[in-house]
């Protein structure tokens, strides 16, 4: 009974020893890639910006092209005030110049009457009827 009781630990013993042998040699073989692991990622870390660097960055990004978007919308707004005040000035002189062309239009006589002004005239000339002034004419005084 004893033989067999000392077998029997013993062979427990030795799995043991076993078992623990190759844990270690996992551990160990975890442990190299780890350090390998963490030496990468040492170095992606080095290259990496902290998240001040970019939160400072984009801020100034993002400030910059505000800065400018507020510029060329003052641009904008200034170049559509001249172009407004240019408008509201070509109109008045349209305005200007429609009202001077219809006072020059009703001081003028249109072909028709001029003709038959001088169709009067040339009655007159040849037949001795009266020449009367034209309607524009009585109306200027």
């Amino acid at each position: 009974r004893i033989d067999y009781l000392e077998k029997t630990l013993g062979d427990s013993a030795d799995k043991h020893w076993e078992e623990i042998q190759a844990l270690k040699a996992a551990h160990s073989k975890h442990a190299d890639a780890l350090s390998k692991s963490g030496k990468d990622a040492g170095a992606a870390l080095a290259q990496h910006a902290s998240v001040q660097e970019r939160i400072s960055y984009l801020e100034k990004v993002i400030g910059d092209s505000a800065d400018q978007h507020a510029q060329e919308l003052e641009a904008l707004k200034a170049a559509h005030a001249a172009q407004a005040k240019d408008l509201a000035l070509t109109k008045d002189a349209h305005q200007r110049l429609q009202t001077d062309s219809r006072m020059q239009h009703a001081h003028h006589m249109n072909v028709a009457e001029r003709l038959d002004w001088l169709e009067k005239r040339l009655r007159h000339c040849f037949e001795g009827d009266p020449i009367q002034p034209t309607p524009r004419a009585r109306s200027r005084g």
